[in-house]
C-alpha cells in the first residue's frame, strides 16, 4: 500500500462547502484550514505526478539566467521563487525535494502559514513561510527569479467581484501580465491541434487530411455515432503508425478499451497510446474508450453498433471485403471463481479470485488453481498471486506440470468476461513454498548483491533486519521467512483491511521473526531514521491487539564495538512493493512519495553500511523510469537493475556501501544466496539464482 494522507476525523462536506461560499474571503480560508488540519493537502489542478515533468525542466532552464540580483557576485543557481497564495499544497515542498531550496510561500490565511511552518521547519528549514496579501505585496522589486502561481489567480476572479483583485495581483507580480498574454497565445495555438474532438462528418469533409490515406504520425480525437444512427456514442482516437515501412499484422484494427482501464496512463496519454499502436502491429489503429454508459453492454453488442461506424475511417487500400479486427487486452482466464467482495476505506473496492489458467496444450484438467488480490481502483492489475494445492501441500508431479504456467505471474493485463465457478475450494489452500510472481523472485535475486555480508550475519548466529512496505497478500513475507530462517522480517502496511484479508485468505501469520505495522510506510521510515541518528532503539509495537511486544529489538547478543552497535540500531533490507492510487500519472507502482528524494535520503539512512535497498517500479513510461533512476543515482553509492522479461516490471537495487560486487562476480554471489535459501524446491532457487545473472549495473 502506498502512503496515504493522514488519518484524522474527516469534516463534514457540508461544513467545508461553508468555507467555500467567497474565495478572497480571509476568514472563509482560515476556517477551511482549521477543519481540514494541516496534514491533508488541498491541491489545485493537479498534483505533483501531473506537474513534475513539465515544471522541472522549466525551472532548470530559468536557473541558468541570471539571479535577479544586480549584485555580480550572485551565483546563478540560486533560483529565487515566490508562490503566492500556497495554501497547504505540498508543490514547494516538492520543489525543495527537487533542490530548489530558496522558496518564499505567502498566503493571507494565519492559520495554514502557522500549518505549513509546522510541518516544514524540520525536514524543509531553508523554506521561508509569509502571512501577506497577495494583492499587496511587500517585497521589492526583482526579488524573484520566478513567481509560481497554482491556483492563486483564479481564486481571485470571483464573478461578483469581477477582475478587479485579479488585476491588482498582475500589477504586484511583474511580467505577470506578458506570461498571460503568452499564455493565450498558446492557447489559441493549442486549439487549433490535435486534442479537438471531431465528428466524422468533419474528418470526411477534410478537417485532418485525406482519411483515405495514410499518414504516419497523424493522431486524432473524434466522437463516433448518434442518437437515431446507432445504440451508443463513443469517444475513439484514429492513429496512423509512426513508421509505415515493415510488415504489419493488420492494415486496419480498432482497439475497445473498458471504462475500468480507460483512465490508465497507457490509455489515456498520447506517449502509451504510441505504444498501444507499436505492439498492435496495425498500420491504422482506432482506440475505443468505453464510458459509463456502455457498462452494461456485451461486448459483442458493442462490436456489433461500432461496426457501421468505423468502417469509414478505413484507408483506401484496405480490402474492404476483410472484416475488421477487434482487439482488447486478455489475461488468459478459463475459469473464475470471486471468493470474496469487499471495499476499504483506504484502498476501495478489492476482490480476492481463484483462476485457473489457459493451458497452451489445452489440457486445463491439469492446470492448479492461483488465488489473486485485486484492488478495483487499478483493476487491470494483480497485485497479489499465490499457488493453490489441497491442503496446502506440496505434490511434486502436479508441480513439474504446471511449472510453466506459474509465468503468467502478477501485475499482469487482465481483462475477459468474469467466470464464476460454484465448485468449493474450501480444501484449497495457498502454498507458501512457491513464487508465482516473477517480480517477487526478483526482489529476493537481488540479495545476491549483499550474499557476503548476509552469510557473515546468518553465520554468527545473528539476524538479518528487513523491513517490507506493502503487505499485500503477505506472500513474499511469507515465503521469506520460510526459506530464510535468519531474517528479522518487518511488514508495514497501511490498511488494517489487507491485513485482515491476508490472514483469512492467503494464511498469512505473524510469528516472534515476523511482524506488521499497520502504519504509513513514509513515517514508519522517517521515525527509524530518526531514532536511528539518536542510537535510540525503534519503539515500533504491534498493531495487533494480542501482542504488546517490542518490535524491533536487538539481536539479543551483547557486543560493545561501534559497527555492531550501529548495525541494532539499521535496517539491512527496505523493500518498497506498493500500489499507486493514480495510475493515470504513469506509474503504476509504487506511489510517487516513495521515489522522492526526501524519502529515499531517508531509506539511506535508516540501512546499515551494507544495506540493500529494492523497490518495484512498473511503469510504461522511459520518462519516468528515467526520473526515478537518476533520483536513485544520486542518493545510493551503487545502482542495479533487473528488468523483467515480458513484463512492464523494472527492479531497482540502491547499495549503501562504496564497495560493490562487479558484474563478473555476480555467478559466484548468487552461489552464496542459492545456500542461504532454505527451499524445499530446487527449481524455486534455480529460479532465482538465474534471475541474479541477469542483474545489470546502473552505476
Amino acid at each position: 500500500m502506498g502512503k496515504k494522507k493522514s488519518q484524522q476525523p474527516s469534516p463534514s462536506t457540508d461544513d467545508l462547502l461553508k468555507t467555500l461560499g467567497d474565495f478572497t474571503s480571509k476568514e472563509n480560508w482560515d476556517s477551511f484550514f482549521t477543519l481540514r488540519g494541516s496534514d491533508d493537502s488541498f491541491e489545485w489542478y493537479a498534483e505533483w505526478p501531473q506537474l513534475r515533468d513539465s515544471l522541472l525542466p522549466l525551472l532548470q532552464q530559468q536557473q541558468q539566467q541570471p539571479s535577479p540580483s544586480s549584485s555580480s557576485s550572485s551565483s546563478s543557481s540560486s533560483l529565487q521563487i515566490l508562490v503566492p497564495g500556497c495554501g497547504n499544497s505540498r508543490l514547494s515542498e516538492h520543489l525543495y525535494d527537487a533542490g530548489f531550496k530558496d522558496i518564499t510561500n505567502i498566503d493571507f490565511s494565519k492559520v495554514v502559514i502557522s500549518d505549513m511552518l509546522r510541518r516544514n521547519v524540520r525536514d524543509q528549514p531553508n523554506m521561508r513561510w509569509r502571512v501577506m496579501d497577495m494583492t499587496q505585496m511587500q517585497f521589492t522589486d526583482d526579488t524573484f527569479n520566478v513567481v509560481l502561481d497554482k491556483g492563486g489567480l483564479d481564486a481571485l476572479m470571483e464573478p461578483e467581484l469581477g477582475p478587479q483583485l485579479g488585476n491588482q495581483y498582475i500589477s504586484e507580480a511583474s511580467g505577470l501580465h506578458e506570461a498571460l498574454e503568452s499564455e493565450n497565445r498558446i492557447r489559441g495555438e493549442y486549439l487549433s491541434g490535435s486534442d479537438i474532438l471531431y465528428s466524422l462528418e468533419d474528418l470526411q469533409l477534410g478537417a485532418k487530411g485525406d482519411l483515405t490515406k495514410l499518414n504516419p504520425g497523424r493522431r486524432v480525437q473524434l466522437t463516433l455515432g448518434e442518437q437515431g444512427v446507432s445504440r451508443f456514442c463513443y469517444k475513439a482516437v484514429l492513429l496512423d503508425a509512426k513508421q509505415q515501412s515493415g510488415a504489419f499484422s493488420f492494415h486496419y484494427g480498432v482497439f475497445i478499451v473498458p471504462k475500468t482501464r480507460a483512465h490508465e496512463w497507457l490509455f489515456s496519454s498520447e506517449e502509451g497510446q504510441w505504444q498501444v499502436v507499436e505492439s498492435s502491429k496495425a498500420a491504422r489503429l482506432i482506440m475505443v474508450l468505453l464510458e459509463t454508459i456502455h457498462t452494461n453492454a456485451d461486448m459483442e453488442d458493442i462490436q456489433k453498433d461500432l461496426s457501421p461506424l468505423v468502417k469509414p475511417l478505413a484507408p483506401a487500400d484496405n480490402d474492404k471485403g476483410d472484416q475488421i479486427p477487434f482487439m482488447t487486452a486478455s489475461d488468459g482466464i478459463k475459469q473464475r471463481n470471486i471468493i470474496y467482495q469487499g471495499s476499504s476505506s483506504l484502498t476501495g473496492p478489492i476482490v480476492i479470485e481463484d483462476v485457473v489458467y489457459e493451458n497452451a496444450d489445452g489440457d486445463v484438467n491439469r492446470s492448479l488453481p492461483f488465488r489473486r488480490l485485486i484492488f478495483r481502483r487499478t483493476e487491470s492489475l494483480v497485485q497479489s498471486e499465490a499457488l493453490l494445492t489441497r491442503d496446502g501441500l506440496f505434490d511434486r508431479s502436479v508441480y513439474e506440470t504446471e511449472l510453466k504456467k506459474a509465468s503468467s505471474s502478477s501485475k499482469i493485463k487482465r481483462s475477459g468476461r468474469q467466470r464464476r465457478n460454484n465448485e468449493s475450494s474450501s480444501k484449497m489452500k495457498v502454498y507458501h513454498g512457491y513464487l508465482a510472481s516473477s517480480y517477487h523472485t526478483a526482489i529476493i535475486s537481488g540479495f545476491s548483491l549483499i550474499s557476503s555480508y548476509l552469510e557473515s550475519v546468518a553465520s554468527a548466529g545473528n539476524r538479518v533486519k528487513a523491513v517490507v512496505i506493502g503487505l499485500g497478500a503477505g506472500l513474499l513475507p511469507m515465503f521469506l521467512h520460510g526459506c530464510m530462517q535468519f531474517m528479522q522480517i518487518e511488514a508495514v502496511e497501511l490498511d488494517p483491511t489487507m491485513l485482515n484479508l491476508a490472514r483469512d485468505y492467503f494464511g498469512f501469520t505473524e510469528g516472534k521473526y515476523l511482524k506488521v505495522h499497520v502504519a504509513d510506510g513514509i513515517q514508519f521510515v522517517r521515525d527509524y531514521r530518526n531514532l536511528s541518528a539518536a542510537g535510540d532503539m525503534p519503539p515500533h509495537e504491534s498493531k495487533d491487539a494480542s501482542s504488546n511486544e517490542m518490535l524491533l529489538s536487538s539481536n539479543g547478543s551483547c557486543n560493545s564495538s561501534d559497527a555492531e552497535s550501529r548495525r541494532k540500531t539499521t535496517v539491512d533490507i527496505v523493500i518498497v512493493d506498493v500500489d499507486s492510487p493514480d495510475s493515470s500519472s504513469g506509474m503504476t507502482c509504487p506511489a510517487a512519495d516513495f521515489v522522492e528524494e526526501s524519502f529515499l535520503r531517508n531509506v539511506k539512512d535508516t540501512l546499515s553500511e551494507q544495506g540493500l535497498f529494492v523497490i518495484n517500479l512498473v511503469s510504461r513510461s522511459p520518462a519516468i523510469k528515467d526520473v526515478v533512476v537518476s533520483r536513485m543515482k544520486e542518493v545510493f553509492s551503487h545502482l542495479f537493475c533487473l528488468q523483467l522479461e515480458g513484463e512492464v516490471n523494472l527492479v531497482l537495487f540502491g547499495l549503501c556501501s562504496d564497495s560493490y560486487i562487479e558484474e563478473d562476480c555476480i555467478p559466484e554471489a548468487t552461489l552464496r544466496l542459492e545456500k542461504l535459501l532454505k527451499s524445499k524446491h530446487p527449481e524455486i532457487s534455480q529460479s532465482i539464482t538465474d534471475a541474479a545473472k541477469k542483474l545489470r549495473c546502473l552505476k
